[in-house]
């Protein structure tokens, strides 16, 4: 999760517009992912809030989110929410929350950007109480061989700089599964959309 001046501006605004198109696209996965929300959830990279409105009214978010570009727009969702936020700009890598202290961990399409996506499943795994759950949405390496992976491995480069080190050819789904947890049930997903090098996804719930 990176902080750019310029493009980090641009992504808020860029993200702000894709609400309403990525709520159709996830509006069904997300609730059923998140099950029962506890009544306070750590969320890495929630941008410029697109998971509040999964949220009921009176939750605690604690949102670690790195761009600052986001948090008025973040701050402004939850507001509409009821939503008590609790932000802090702060990398994955390093999270300032005790051991064992969170029910819920939720990351969507964010391990893409992380500088060291071990790391951040490392905290994750630490914040989160013994049968605590982690819940992630993210975008992955497509199959090879595939069409898709030749456009992902030619787009890498350009797609990293313009969306802050988003990686497409990343592969999460291993790395969560080699990340220590108790369980951790992976779901693979070909998204429609019109964003091709993101079609290949995994849904995820891991408990600690």
């Amino acid at each position: 999760m990176h902080d750019h001046p310029i493009r980090g501006r641009a992504n808020a605004g860029f993200l702000a517009l894709l609400d309403g198109y990525m709520h159709a696209k996830y509006g069904e996965l997300k609730p059923r992912l998140l099950g029962d929300v506890p009544s306070t959830v750590v969320e890495l990279g929630p941008g410029a809030g697109a998971n509040v409105r999964y949220y009921p009214p009176g939750t605690r978010l604690i949102a670690v989110e790195p761009n600052v570009r986001m948090h008025g727009p973040l701050r402004r969702r939850a507001a509409r929410a009821g939503v008590a936020l609790d932000l802090r700009a702060l990398a994955g890598e390093r999270l300032d929350l005790p051991d064992a202290s969170a029910d819920l961990v939720v990351a969507t399409l964010v391990l893409c950007t992380v500088r060291d996506p071990a790391a951040v499943l490392g905290e994750v795994r630490r914040v989160l109480r013994p049968g605590g759950r982690f819940v992630c949405i993210e975008h992955v390496v497509a199959p090879v061989g595939s069409r898709t992976r030749a456009l992902q491995r030619a787009l890498a480069r350009p797609w990293r700089w313009a969306f802050e080190g988003c990686d497409l050819c990343r592969d999460t789904a291993a790395a969560i599964r080699a990340a220590g947890f108790a369980r951790a049930d992976v779901q693979s997903i070909v998204l429609r959309t019109v964003f091709v090098p993101i079609r290949h996804q995994i849904a995820a719930v891991c408990v600690a």
